[in-house]
């Protein structure tokens, strides 16, 4: 892979991370409500178009350097690999999370069992948003497969069939999220036929995005997704998310020709797998402040969270390596 490229991987992966941040954050967590003043638009509109639209480009990076792993290894070695890159991580965070969650007297086990709590084997896990990580390591097992269909025809075909699978809700018992899949597909398809990335670095293509983005976002939260059937949701959401796509891979490229953020490649996914830990201290603080939800002292604290979240992280992460660098294995998958 040339060095160009990998710089803008590393820093698409840092900018998506803490994007979605937006969406993790109490007390709406993305979620779209009643509209009673600007600050809850402002927080609604930040959440879905900067937030929830970040992370279909991490599954487009995820199929697309599966591609490459799988031209060295073999199948079990890829699988080996990826259970130490995903699913120990998982494991270790989600039992840091119910050990915290003991510790305080809450019962996080009432309506889960240790495995699914833990592994997230048919529900999301103690952590919510690293139920991504299980669904990767689901792709990853399937890659082999899809790599078969990524040429010609057979990518089309395949395409249309996870969307319908999608839309009609028919593989959920597979994925937690069933759109990771897609854009995993999508990656491994552009790495495989060895198109021109550079043909989504474009201005005028980042700018239609970006339109159409906040059109389909300012619908969704004036229209309300409720009253939207679950086909309309499913498509709306997956148009969504390749608009987004394409707006976080711009931004990508553009910060890497400005400033080295993919230098943070390696403490980014410890920011990924604590950052709801974080806000929920951080939350705890805030109330003790009695800063009041959709208030402009929130809005403020909403929008900097991505910021404050990272230099907490950074500050956890760099004496933790140096004190246990052991244990960075079972937190980090050796990253």
């Amino acid at each position: 892979m040339k060095n160009s490229l990998s710089q803008k991987i590393s820093t698409a992966r840092v900018i998506c991370i803490l994007s979605l941040i937006y969406v993790h954050f109490p007390p709406l967590y993305g979620k779209i409500t009643d509209v009673n003043n600007g600050t809850d638009y402002l927080v609604m509109l930040i959440s879905n178009l900067i937030g929830r639209c970040s992370v279909p480009l991490l599954s487009i990076v995820s199929g697309y350097l599966i591609v490459t792993s799988i031209s060295k290894y073999k199948y079990t070695q890829l699988l080996k690999n990826k259970t130490l890159t995903l699913l120990v991580p998982l494991g270790a965070w989600n039992l840091i999370s119910l050990t915290k969650d003991i510790l305080l007297g809450n019962s996080p086990l009432d309506d889960k069992n240790i495995l699914n709590y833990l592994f997230s084997i048919y529900d999301t896990p103690g952590i919510l948003p690293l139920y991504f990580l299980r669904d990767i390591f689901v792709c990853v097992t399937l890659a082999f497969l899809l790599l078969r269909l990524t040429s010609g025809i057979k990518s089309i075909i395949t395409i249309l069939v996870l969307i319908a699978l999608s839309i009609f809700n028919i593989n959920n018992y597979l994925f937690i999220n069933d759109k990771i899949v897609i854009f995993f597909f999508i990656g491994m398809i552009i790495a495989n036929e060895s198109m021109r990335i550079e043909i989504f670095e474009n201005k005028a293509l980042f700018i239609a995005s970006i339109i159409f983005l906040t059109i389909l976002t300012n619908l969704l939260i004036f229209i309300k997704p409720e009253n939207l059937s679950n086909e309309a949701q499913t498509i709306t959401s997956l148009v969504s998310r390749c608009f987004g796509a394409i707006i976080f891979w711009n931004v990508a490229c553009f910060l890497t020709k400005k400033i080295n953020i993919g230098k943070y490649s390696s403490v980014i996914f410890f920011t990924f797998c604590s950052h709801t830990l974080i806000i929920s201290s951080i939350w705890i603080i805030t109330n003790k402040l009695h800063i009041e939800p959709m208030t402009y002292s929130y809005l403020i604290l909403f929008i900097i969270s991505p910021a404050i979240v990272f230099i907490i992280s950074l500050m956890i992460y760099e004496p933790f390596v140096r004190l246990l660098p052991k244990a960075q294995i079972l937190l980090t998958g050796k990253r």
